[in-house]
């Protein structure tokens, strides 16, 4: 485990950070005019007939069948539903890159973090460390039929290739991907960014970081969190150690932490909502990373 200095008051900074846009985009919702369509009565849907509701029925599945194609064979820039494979033991990378969609800074570094050529072909650009992975339309293709690599999401596939072969590359992790600390060099949010987060074993700590993603929930205050339990469930590998993305945080009205939502890379069709008590007596390691620094250019 690699030793970390990073400072609580970050944890702050970014409540004040975030606290000019939190009311800006209150107000662009505020502004709304009771003129907009959705406010017409005039547009309010009519009653269907039997027929024409089963008709709508069958067209709302083709077209999410239609967007669950798109979204596994084309790169997006978004994370939405990767499901970890059956062996490649890298539901920490799948947990940081689910924990920082959930944030401002973590969308932005997703989005900008894989480029397609004209032939079809990919290059993840690993900002933080400034080195590209290329990766050819026929290697994509190929680790799609792999059930080692997780299904469902087009990026998550291109950036569980690229971490893996830079790891291969660079000896990180004795160049696998299977098992890894949730913050440092080796981490996600590291070579997309540059900046390395902190991983901790101390209850106090994680309620620190924890109530201040609640008290800004809808961007969780900045924060990307994962955190690591000793999973038994057989419907999952069984018996190991996982890693888990904490999507969100919710505090009661004295402010006290609550619950704690979860995603299990597993089962990223839906999350979980984990009593504080239950959270805090289950983890074993708990990261976190604020907002990074912009670079200069």
């Amino acid at each position: 485990m690699s030793d970390f200095s990073i400072s609580f008051s970050e944890v702050k900074s970014n409540q004040q950070y975030n606290s000019l846009k939190s009311k800006t985009e209150a107000q662009s919702l505020s502004d709304v005019s009771i003129f907009s369509a959705d406010n017409n009565p005039d547009n309010a849907p009519k009653t269907l007939t039997k027929e024409e509701l089963k008709t709508q029925k069958k067209q709302q599945k083709a077209e999410a069948k239609a967007e669950r194609k798109r979204i596994a064979n084309t790169p997006d820039g978004v994370i939405q539903g990767g499901k970890q494979g059956s062996t490649a033991g890298d539901c920490w990378l799948l947990a940081e890159m689910n924990s920082m969609s959930k944030t401002d800074w973590g969308k932005k570094a997703l989005k900008e973090a894989i480029t397609t050529d004209d032939e079809g072909n990919f290059t993840v650009h690993f900002k933080g460390i400034n080195k590209d992975i290329k990766i050819t339309k026929k290697e994509f293709e190929k680790a799609q039929k792999n059930s080692d690599y997780s299904s469902g999401d087009a990026d998550a596939l291109l950036l569980e290739i690229a971490v893996e072969r830079h790891f291969s590359e660079t000896n990180l992790n004795n160049g696998s991907i299977k098992g890894n600390d949730l913050a440092g060099e080796d981490s996600l949010q590291y070579l997309l960014t540059g900046k390395k987060g902190r991983q901790t074993y101390q209850s106090h700590e994680m309620e620190i970081v924890l109530k201040a993603m609640g008290e800004k929930s809808e961007n969780n205050n900045g924060i990307s969190a994962t955190y690591i339990y000793h999973d038994n469930n057989p419907d999952n590998a069984g018996d190991m150690d996982h890693a888990m993305s904490i999507q969100r945080v919710i505090l009661d009205d004295k402010g006290n932490i609550d619950k704690v939502v979860v995603l299990d890379s597993y089962h990223p069709e839906k999350t979980q909502e984990l009593s504080y008590k239950t959270f805090i007596n289950n983890v074993k390691l708990f990261g976190y990373v604020t907002t990074p620094e912009e670079k200069s250019k």
